[in-house]
């Protein structure tokens, strides 16, 4: 990290690792470790980040996410990083990071590698994206954007969540299947504070529309997204074949108007 200029570190859980070998392996850059900041989870961890970028093996995940090579990374940086906090997350070294934990992260990244050979390590893994965010210059303004933080993004997926499973729209079995999704194309946009506000907003008219009206709700609930889909799939290809078939109705016509024409002069 210090080879290439990364100052902030933030370990989640680590266990018992400040030892005379993380001393020892630290050499001349034992400060940064020294000022690394501990955490119990990695929801305090990222509360404060505007963006989040997750680290992943393409060869073990069949993301549907799209992910980015270390060089497109170093670009969003240089975008983001002048005026907004960047995270960027490594999973342990075995398992890597969860479903669950790529899915809160709004980009990610692999590192392309030999298919015979691709495993590498945590430490090689940091140092190549370290060094593409190096290469890549100096960061630039992004003019006055200001992006909302990862704890008030969280936030409103938590409210989206609850309030979709309330009117149905979730299947309470499996939520994260629609919920990932609205997770990714939200993740595309810059979410600014008061777009995270307003769509909260949102969330709460719903809940509150909808509070008065536990019997339309029920029924709705026995329809969840995937089935309601297709309920309005077959509708519409029906309105079309019923559209192809009926024959236009003759068009009327007031004889009296034509034979008696009346003539301004």
């Amino acid at each position: 990290m210090k080879n290439m200029g990364l100052q902030h570190l933030k370990l989640v859980g680590p266990g018992e690792w400040f030892n005379e070998q993380c001393r020892r392996m630290a050499g001349k850059a034992i400060e940064l470790v020294h000022s690394a900041q501990i955490y119990s989870s990695l929801d305090e961890a990222l509360s404060g980040e505007n963006v989040v970028i997750g680290t992943t093996s393409a060869r073990k995940r069949k993301a549907k996410q799209r992910i980015h090579t270390p060089r497109e990374i170093a670009d969003l940086l240089r975008k983001y990083g002048k005026s907004h906090r960047v995270a960027l997350v490594f999973g342990p070294e075995r398992s890597g990071l969860t479903d669950l934990q790529l899915a809160r992260c709004q980009h990610l990244v692999s590192i392309p590698s030999n298919l015979e050979h691709p495993v590498l390590n945590l430490s090689q893994a940091v140092l190549v994206l370290a060094y593409e965010i190096f290469s890549s210059g100096p960061t630039k303004s992004n003019g006055n954007l200001q992006l909302a933080s990862d704890e008030e993004r969280e936030q409103m997926f938590s409210d989206m969540q609850r309030v979709l499973l309330e009117i149905g729209f979730l299947n309470p079995r499996n939520p994260s299947h629609i919920m990932s999704s609205i997770r990714r194309f939200l993740g595309r946009a810059d979410l600014t504070p008061r777009d995270v506000q307003i769509l909260r907003g949102i969330m709460t008219q719903m809940e509150w529309y909808t509070a008065g009206r536990p019997a339309e709700i029920q029924n709705s609930k026995s329809q969840p997204a995937d089935r309601l889909k297709l309920q309005i799939t077959n509708s519409k290809s029906q309105t079309i074949s019923e559209s192809k078939t009926q024959k236009p109705k003759p068009r009327s016509v007031n004889k009296s108007k034509i034979q008696n024409p009346k003539i301004k002069t």
